[in-house]
């Protein structure tokens, strides 16, 4: 027998059901043409906002563009994550992209899954990361720039410096940091976020892989 709050015993089949909690991460299963196969009902609630989709009707998910563009033509082979960002009204989500193999005939093969985040609190994991390590004012913006799912070309035009020397930027970072891939400085961002209390990250966003250079 257990012990209720109250005190009094308990059967073993009496136990109070404990209460559902929403996700926070939406997940898409989509196919070779990147149509969903399934999804959870929070990657609804992000993809039709600020419509609130019932379990009732029937749930539609459009893939947003910016998410289409940082995934197509990636080969089969490679599974490197792709993250890539886009916006559901005023809310900036983060994308990670996995490719997945799978073991069933009957489904395409390969399919990809789509981990969908709402960032807001990157920024803030950003700085606290930066002032943990020593990190120095450019090399933080180098931070906020791979965080947030940029290239390294993409990052030396918004830095206004040379592909290179953001390269620089990022090899330093990880000496610092202590790590040796582009993927766990993302990964560490995203272990200060949760280790945040209020911030709208889950345990799986703790195990998200960035992109690569």
């Amino acid at each position: 027998m257990g012990i209720s709050r109250n005190g009094r015993q308990q059967e073993p089949g009496n136990r109070p059901q404990r209460r559902w909690v929403p996700s926070e991460v939406g997940l898409i299963v989509v196919d070779s043409s990147f149509s969903p196969i399934v999804f959870n009902s929070e990657a609804a609630v992000i993809l039709n906002y600020p419509e609130r989709p019932s379990v009732e009707q029937e749930l539609m998910l459009q893939i947003p563009e910016e998410i289409l563009a940082s995934i197509r033509g990636r080969e089969p082979a490679d599974f490197a994550p792709v993250i890539s960002n886009f916006r559901a009204g005023k809310r900036r989500y983060t994308c990670q992209a996995y490719v997945m193999m799978s073991r069933i005939e009957s489904l395409p093969s390969p399919v990809m899954a789509l981990l969908l985040q709402r960032n807001s609190s990157t920024i803030e994991a950003v700085y606290e990361v930066a002032a943990q390590y020593n990190l120095t004012g450019r090399e933080r913006e180098a931070l906020e720039g791979i965080s947030a799912g940029l290239t390294s070309k993409e990052l030396a035009k918004q830095m206004n410096i040379s592909p290179n020397t953001v390269k620089a930027y990022l090899r330093i970072i990880m000496v610092k940091m202590g790590v040796n891939s582009r993927a766990a400085i993302v990964a560490r961002i995203l272990e200060q976020s949760a280790a945040t209390p209020g911030k709208l990250v889950s345990a799986e966003g703790r195990k998200t892989m960035g992109r690569g250079a």
